[in-house]
């Protein structure tokens, strides 16, 4: 009776935190939310298709006249692409819009289309100047997008309050528009940038044609990879980490099979999925050699198999086949492994751990009080401030251009501890993947390991299917 009592008197004391439309909020309240004319007529604009040509053929030979051009661009159609999104939170059901992280979205994606669709045309390079630090600004402002939309979906995993193809939609469509918004801001920035410099050289070396590009030129926020050193930071950045959790144990090699690639592409994407594979592959490998080998055994002189990659090469596309020996996984979970819907019980494990993240600091918000995972946390969370810091700064990060945060994705990958599993960073690389038109599988032999086969497209060919258009 005492601790009913005491769960009724806190329900009461944190009511307003429980509404899906804070008290004194300018954004979220019912009126603002289903009748804004302002964001109802932006949202009835068509948002204009852009592939990694358009871009190509925009910056390979600048001049001020295309950069103002490309500056009231992202002037103009980021506002367009941030109201169809918001008019697609808006069309959520109430269970899942009302749910913290969720909300969270929605006014930072408002916040970011109010302050767009105010600026003015860009007509001087010093106007573009100080545009391009505004579009870093919101850039930066919305790190934290990400790991509450990660969030949020294990919340409304833990709710079952959408069924799992439906929330792979809505995580996909997110994430995938996410992406094509911030290629366009970084593009633009970045060509900024690089013009910026060539005509400081220019005047230095009195003339010159230094802004002409290369043949294979794609844009400026796409760097030169090589497939092996890519993996062998991967790899290093991991195996340091897990040489602190099992120090006296030899740690499984990498071995690389086929040339080392040299391509363009976002390097902090390529570095995410990379990382990502390999890490649940060396985990795995660990965890089966120490099962099959008994935890108490000396681990000096025994070394955990290899994880091996094997790459292929074509004209147009590059295949990784990463193998390991981690005892694999049951047919009936290996295509949940590409899915955000995970079962409430899973959602309850992964969420855990965000919550354990060290350097994590965010408040929860109870959407539904009566469900007893929620209720558990809420004396704890309800006292925490309303930011988020270190950790899940971190995780947002990835989507930074390398030439802006370079190794960022790697760093924070380094400082999310190994023994924490999120649940949905496989499902975010299959995203990443598709988005490039490429294909991420798994093939497992339940007991003995498994096969993940990425195969990425060649983005200086084809790349009028590349799906920079996804508003």
């Amino acid at each position: 009776m005492r601790s009913q009592k005491a769960a009724l008197e806190e329900l009461a004391h944190n009511i307003n935190r429980l509404q899906p439309f804070h008290p004194g909020s300018l954004i979220l309240n019912e009126q603002h939310f289903y009748q804004n004319s302002i964001l109802l007529g932006w949202s009835q604009k068509n948002a204009h298709p852009v592939t990694l040509r358009h871009l190509a053929n925009f910056g390979r030979k600048m001049t001020s006249e295309k950069i103002l051009a490309s500056a009231n661009f992202v002037r103009t159609e980021l506002p367009i692409r941030l109201s169809l999104k918001i008019k697609e939170l808006q069309s959520l059901p109430y269970q899942v819009i009302s749910n913290y992280h969720l909300n969270q979205v929605y006014q930072s994606y408002y916040h970011c289309f109010n302050a767009f669709r105010r600026v003015e045309k860009i007509e001087t390079l010093e106007d573009n100047e100080d545009f391009c630090d505004f579009v870093k600004n919101m850039l930066d402002d919305h790190l934290i997008v990400l790991p509450h939309l990660m969030m949020g979906a294990l919340e409304v995993s833990i709710l079952k309050i959408m069924s799992q193809s439906d929330l792979d939609k809505f995580m996909s469509s997110m994430v995938r528009s996410r992406i094509s918004r911030r290629v366009i801001m970084d593009q633009h920035t970045s060509m900024s940038k690089t013009f910026m410099e060539s005509l400081r050289l220019q005047k230095d070396d009195d003339g010159g044609d230094n802004d002409i590009k290369p043949p294979d030129y794609i844009g400026e926020a796409f760097q030169l990879c090589s497939t092996h050193e890519h993996l062998k930071l991967s790899y290093n950045m991991i195996i340091n980490f897990l040489q602190g959790l099992y120090p006296n144990m030899q740690m499984p090699e990498l071995v690389i099979n086929g040339d080392d690639l040299k391509f363009q592409f976002m390097t902090n994407h390529l570095s995410y999925i990379f990382t990502e594979i390999l890490r649940n592959s060396l985990r795995s490998t660990i965890e089966q050699f120490i099962k099959l080998n008994g935890r108490d055994r000396g681990f000096a002189q025994m070394s955990p198999p290899p994880v091996c990659v094997e790459i292929t090469d074509t004209k147009y596309e590059m295949t990784f086949k990463i193998s390991d020996q981690g005892g694999g996984i049951p047919l009936e979970k290996l295509e949940s492994v590409w899915s955000f819907g995970k079962s409430p019980e899973l959602a309850k494990r992964y969420l855990d751990s965000f919550h354990a993240l060290p350097g994590l600091d965010l408040p929860t918000r109870l959407p539904i009080i009566e469900h007893q995972y929620f209720q558990k946390r809420s004396e704890h969370e309800m006292k925490r401030p309303e930011k988020l810091a270190g950790m899940l700064d971190n995780i947002g990060q990835m989507e930074m251009s390398s030439s802006q945060n370079k190794n960022s994705m790697l760093k924070s990958l380094a400082s999310r501890p190994f023994e924490y599993t999120l649940g949905v960073s496989l499902p975010m690389c299959k995203v990443y993947t598709d988005y490039w038109n490429g294909v991420l599988e798994m093939c497992s032999v339940e007991g003995y390991g498994s096969d993940v086969f990425l195969k990425l497209q060649k983005l200086g060919h084809r790349d009028e299917r590349l799906q920079l258009d996804k508003a």
